[in-house]
C-alpha cells in the first residue's frame, strides 16, 4: 500500500515539473506557396550526402518576435537571412530534393501557440513503395521565450529500416 502511494506522489511530481517547464509543442498544417509572403531566414538542416534522408528547410518569417533554432550541432545545418518568399521556396525546394529518392515536397506553415503563422517547412517526400510512406521525417517543434527549437529525425521505423 505504502510502494503505491510513494509511487502515485513521485509520478504527480515528475508531471508537475514537466508541466512547469514551460516547453510547448507548436502545430503545423498545409500551406500554398502562394501563401509565403515578405523575408525569411532559411534553414537547411540534412544534406550532408546525397543519400541522406533526414533534409528539412525551414522558412523563419523576418521581423516577427519569433527565431527559430534547430537542435543540431552547427554542422548539420547552413543559414541564409535576408531572402525574398520567392528566392527562399526556390533555394528550399532545391535543396530537399537533393536526395535522388525525393519524388516531391510539402509544404506547412508553423503555427504560434495563438494559431497564427509564424514560418514554413519544407520537407521531401519519398516513394511509399520504398518506405511504405512518403513522409517520413519526425519534426518537433517547442517553444520557451519566443525561440522556436526544431527537433528533426528520421521516423523510427524508417531509420531501423534503412539500418539493415
Amino acid at each position: 500500500m505504502n510502494f503505491f502511494f510513494i509511487a502515485a506522489i513521485i509520478l504527480l511530481i515528475i508531471m508537475g515539473f514537466i508541466a512547469l517547464s514551460g516547453d510547448s509543442h507548436l502545430k503545423t498544417e498545409a500551406a500554398n506557396p502562394a501563401e509565403v509572403q515578405g523575408k525569411f531566414t532559411l534553414l537547411l538542416y540534412g544534406s550532408s550526402s546525397p543519400n541522406d534522408l533526414a533534409n528539412i528547410a525551414i522558412l523563419d518569417q523576418e521581423g516577427d518576435p519569433y527565431s527559430f533554432e534547430i537542435y543540431a550541432p552547427d554542422f548539420a545545418y547552413t543559414v541564409q537571412a535576408g531572402l525574398d518568399a520567392a528566392q527562399a521556396l526556390q533555394e528550399a525546394e532545391r535543396f530537399v530534393r537533393r536526395n535522388i529518392q525525393s519524388e516531391r515536397s510539402r509544404l506547412h506553415r508553423v503555427l504560434s501557440p495563438a494559431g497564427a503563422g509564424i514560418g514554413f517547412e519544407l520537407r521531401p517526400l519519398y516513394s511509399v513503395g520504398t518506405f511504405g510512406r512518403d513522409d517520413i521525417l519526425d519534426v518537433r517543434y517547442s517553444i520557451k521565450d519566443r525561440k522556436i527549437v526544431v527537433r528533426i529525425e528520421l521516423d523510427p521505423s524508417i531509420e531501423r529500416q534503412s539500418t539493415y
